[in-house]
């Protein structure tokens, strides 16, 4: 890449070493396991994350108090891996390298046929794995283009009004993320995953 995107693409991977360390496997034992910190555990549901108490027992990640969330819907966000897992840290590092950016790379585990997040914006580039299902993708183009500073979280600028508008007059692109593809998302790109 010799410039940054101001377009979604998707891209088609060959299976690797990702596929064997990050996998639905791996993921149901760091949830089980209590691996990931308790603080880098998020449960979200329509758009809201959950008071921490809620899948924590006695401050720690209570991992059927987790089960009991996901199988009820919820979405859960494990953060930074790439502080637990060790080839996670090396592809950050690397991404660092080669970009001069920091990063971070956090899974997002949601149940078939549900939505954990809303329509939001970042104001990040983001690199989107699919690892098992399929998850639809609705993009909208920009409302602030390169949001930065005065954008620099989307719920600054927020009005309630803004997805009404999104809905009626549908995404601009829409995909269907398969396992074997990545999304790359300029920062700004309305999405509602």
């Amino acid at each position: 890449m010799t410039s940054w995107p101001d377009e979604p693409c998707v891209y088609e991977r060959e299976a690797g070493e990702l596929d064997r360390v990050i996998n639905p496997e791996s993921i149901d034992h760091y949830l089980e396991t209590g691996c990931v910190p308790a603080d880098e555990i998020a449960v979200v549901s329509n758009g809201a994350a959950l008071h921490p108490d809620r899948h924590r027992t006695a401050g720690r990640t209570d991992p059927v108090k987790l089960r009991n969330l996901y199988e009820d819907g919820h979405t859960i966000r494990l953060g930074n891996l790439q502080r637990v897992v060790p080839f996670l840290a090396d592809v950050s590092r690397g991404i660092q390298r080669e970009t001069g950016f920091s990063n971070y790379l956090h899974a997002f585990v949601t149940p078939p046929g549900r939505q954990g997040l809303r329509h939001h914006w970042d104001q990040q580039m983001a690199v989107i794995v699919q690892i098992s299902g399929i998850k639809r993708w609705q993009l909208w183009r920009p409302m602030f283009p390169s949001p930065m500073r005065a954008y620099q979280e989307s719920f600054r600028v927020w009005d309630p009004g803004f997805i009404p508008q999104w809905e009626a007059a549908g995404p601009d692109l829409e995909v269907d993320l398969r396992p074997g593809q990545s999304l790359l998302l300029p920062r700004g790109w309305v999405h509602n995953p």
